[in-house]
């Protein structure tokens, strides 16, 4: 058991990382994974008297829900625009493609473009290479774009959730 001051800078940090967690999820980055780390790394260092294993373990759980719903949306978004699988996937490594390259450009900002962008231009790229239609790979990307947003929109609810389930769980 950490002694208070020693508290007060763990659970400062531990919030610190929570935030940084929710923060970086719209540009991609699997936040939520950070938040149930923070959580456990904390649990180990002030003990489980001050934060129980059974969050650490329930955030756990909730991070990687959190990845198969916005891997679901997206292939949804696909789907539902009557694209392939194929097109969802492109969609999906498109996205993870720009927001690499727009990092490079504008570290935060481009990111969170290049993603998207990157998102709508893998999906048209292999719909219109599967069909050589203009139109259908067009509205296959569009809703791949929105089942891209509709996950990240998941995985920050959820990583907000993750964020009261550590609040709740403190025992300080």
């Amino acid at each position: 058991m950490l002694a208070t001051a020693g508290l007060i800078v763990a659970t400062t940090l531990l919030y610190l990382a929570m935030a940084v967690g929710l923060l970086v999820i719209p540009l991609g980055i699997p936040g939520q994974f950070l938040i149930a780390a923070a959580a456990a790394l904390f649990t180990l260092v002030a003990g489980p008297a001050a934060l129980p294993w059974w969050v650490a373990i329930t955030l756990v759980c909730l991070a990687l829900l959190a990845e198969v719903g916005e891997a679901a949306a997206g292939l949804l978004g696909a789907r539902k625009a009557q694209g392939s699988v194929c097109g969802a996937l492109g969609g999906m490594a498109g996205g993870i493609v720009g927001a690499i390259l727009g990092s490079a450009v504008t570290p935060i900002l481009g990111s969170l473009a290049g993603a998207l962008a990157g998102t709508f231009a893998g999906a048209f790229a292999v719909e219109y290479y599967r069909t050589t239609h203009a139109g259908n790979a067009r509205t296959v990307a569009k809703g791949a774009l929105i089942g891209r947003i509709a996950g990240s929109l998941i995985k920050l609810v959820t990583g907000g959730v993750m964020i009261a389930l550590v609040t709740h769980g403190l025992h300080l």
